[in-house]
């Protein structure tokens, strides 16, 4: 298939400034310092019109600001949660957002003053000010509520460090506005032209606005469960769909925090590049050229036309199949009344406090490869029902397939109605379709023969044969479980870790390294070892960059896997094996675990989210995105051959 070269074109590219003339300085571009230290001036040149930005007030100029923001950080926080000094702090924080305002504006109109008279002045942007407005003034509304509505019986009461995080937050802000706009907005372009570190960073904002609004009072049924460390990992779980969770999620978050949980989920499910540009062409606004390229690219479109028509598929066929199985999920849900209620101690089936709400929860959870359940049991109290194993099976192993073989089938079916000759599947669909099947048969065999007399003692035959087939469909990337993995041995262990390490398929919502990657690597294998020039998967030649792909995306995904096991098993005391599958779980975006995650230490959650971000962006797209682009070499170095083996 022909991508699309992201790349602008060279009339699109700024031109490189002309030299200075020989005794004359070279210009230099104005820098945060100077605008800060130099006053307004006019600014006179040929065919110019002098600007000179208002004579501002002394206490809205952004140093004496940045000053007196810094000292009242430092106070709030020694007097946090005091009742009347709190309260006051807060207020005088309140009435420093009009002069944060104001200078900001006046910077916007000096930088545009200094730069008037050498190059066209562009829009603001408008975006990164809004956002960090909002965020301030949440912030400060979040103060506003511990301070007046919840009653402190300790210093060492969790509000306190809500409080500090909050007024710590706001500085940030604040001071990002003032100074980070122009690095900002010059990282953010620099982004928007690479597909790799796009992807990266859309993912990145996505998981710290995401643990913001997590940690927030009204997302917690208790405030002692606030902890920015725990949003920060249940917002990457959520965004990475992994479903590992430091937390029960009905019994910690209040249905606001369920609902931003779910919006992650699907938003990390579909990619947050292909839902604004979905939500652009639902809007009739026209795409420019350089984004529908970069796009084009992260969804292997070839073209513009059809990438149009494959972003609308996308978020259409996702939310119809979400639809439907929430509809199956309702019914099989309606007989256990437990699930109507909120959580109740003891009642494994209780959190949901509705059954629709339940249905549509564990729908977009299960198509998403998310993991997460609003039962306090999971499904565990469900390894019986074969509608609900049957309907979760299907939307985990539809979602692991990706969109390029929903597109083919899909195509068939319409053929087939039609009445005419659908075309051989192509070796993408045909790889990912049998791997996914073969993969899904030695997985129930294997839970099958290693947990029929362990944690599956108490089943009969027939529900072990169901929950064997459940188990192996959710190794795909799912997480959800009807069988206690803590109860199993760790040769099970070690058989999730390999089925989850291989993941599913490529453009999907599995993690792993692909099912394509794992069949690449077995064809090349088998062609070393018959001595054939090239590898061939299914009468097809594998192309050598296909081979050199697939090598380097296992190659890191093993050392990565490695490393981050080697430092979890040096900060925590849990057992070797569990940690092992901890640590493939979130690197697989699997969410399988042995019950260890609630108890991991602070450092430990901070690995495991690392690891959740890099195995939802892909090992190989991080290294794009982190390396520089290569440069082309007119010359070749001479071969020489090295022992292998």
């Amino acid at each position: 298939m022909r991508r699309v070269d992201p790349s602008p074109s060279p009339s699109s590219r700024p031109s490189a400034p002309r030299a200075a003339p020989s005794g004359a300085p070279a210009p230099q571009r104005p820098t945060v310092t100077s605008m800060l230290a130099q006053p307004a001036p006019g600014v006179a040149a040929t065919g110019a019109v002098s600007i000179a930005p208002r004579k501002q007030a002394a206490w809205t100029r952004p140093t004496p600001l940045l000053v007196g923001s810094a000292a009242l950080l430092g106070v709030d926080l020694a007097l946090a949660i005091t009742p009347r000094a709190s309260a006051a702090l807060t207020a005088l924080e309140t009435l420093l957002v009009p002069a944060w305002v104001a200078a900001v504006v006046s910077l916007e109109r000096l930088r545009k003053a200094l730069a008037g008279a050498r190059v066209e002045a562009r829009r603001p942007r408008l975006a990164l000010f809004l956002l960090a407005f909002v965020l301030l003034l949440a912030c400060l509304g979040e103060k506003w509520l511990l301070v007046l509505g919840q009653p402190v019986e300790a210093p060492g009461h969790r509000g306190v460090a809500l409080y500090r995080t909050y007024t710590v937050l706001a500085f940030l802000v604040a001071l990002g506005g003032l100074l980070g706009r122009r690095p900002l907005e010059r990282l953010l372009a620099a982004a928007a032209e690479h597909p790799a570190r796009l992807m990266m960073m859309s993912f990145a904002v996505a998981t710290l606005l995401g643990s913001f609004l997590l940690t927030l009072p009204q997302s917690l049924r208790d405030i002692a469960h606030a902890s920015f460390i725990d949003g920060l990992f249940m917002s990457a779980s959520a965004v990475c769909v992994t479903g590992l969770a430091v937390h029960n999620v009905a019994a910690t978050y209040t249905p606001f925090g369920q609902a931003v949980l779910l919006l992650l989920v699907q938003v990390g499910g579909l990619g947050i590049m292909v839902l604004s540009t979905f939500f652009a062409i639902v809007a009739g606004r026209r795409l420019r050229l350089r984004d529908a390229a970069v796009m084009a690219e992260m969804i292997d479109a070839d073209s513009f036309a059809r990438l149009r028509r494959n972003v609308a598929a996308i978020v259409l066929f996702t939310l119809v199949i979400e639809a439907v199985g929430a509809l199956a999920l309702l019914f099989s849900f309606l007989p256990h009344h437990q699930i109507a209620s909120g959580p109740v101690p003891g009642e494994p089936l209780s959190g949901a406090g509705d059954h629709l709400w339940a249905a549509v929860f564990h729908s977009v959870s299960a198509f998403c490869n998310a993991g997460f359940s609003l039962f306090g049991g999971g499904l565990v109290p469900l390894v019986g029902s074969p509608a609900v194993s049957a309907v979760v099976a299907a939307l985990v192993i539809l979602g692991s397939l990706g969109f390029p073989v929903h597109d083919e089938l899909l195509s068939r079916i319409r053929l087939r109605l039609r009445g005419e000759r659908p075309p051989r599947l192509s070796l993408h669909s045909r790889v990912v379709l049998l791997a996914t099947a073969a993969l899904l048969v030695v997985g129930a065999v294997g839970y099958l023969l290693l947990e029929g007399r362990r944690s599956m003692a108490g089943l009969s035959w027939p529900v072990k044969v169901m929950a064997s087939i459940f188990q192996s469909a959710m190794t795909r990337s799912a997480g959800l479980n009807t069988v206690d993995y803590s109860l199993m041995g760790p040769a099970t262990w070690m058989l999730a870790c390999i089925l989850m390490f291989i993941g599913g398929g490529p453009g999907s919502t599995a993690g792993g390294v692909k099912l394509t990657t794992f069949a690449a690597l077995l064809a090349t294998l088998r062609a070393e070892l018959r001595g054939e020039e090239a590898p061939r998967l299914l009468g097809r030649t594998l192309p050598a960059a296909t081979v050199r792909r697939a090598l380097g995306v296992a190659f890191l995904s093993v050392v990565l896997v490695a490393g981050l096991l080697l430092v979890l098993l040096v900060l925590e005391p849990h057992d070797p094996m569990g940690l092992a599958l901890e640590a493939v779980s979130a690197f697989a975006t699997a969410g399988l675990s042995a019950n260890i995650t609630p108890s991991l230490s602070a450092p430990g959650k901070l690995i495991i989210t690392v690891a959740m971000f890099i195995g939802r962006i892909g090992p190989l797209t991080l290294a794009l995105a982190l390396a520089n682009q290569a440069r082309a070499r007119s010359y070749r170095l001479p071969e020489e051959r090295v022992g292998i083996g």
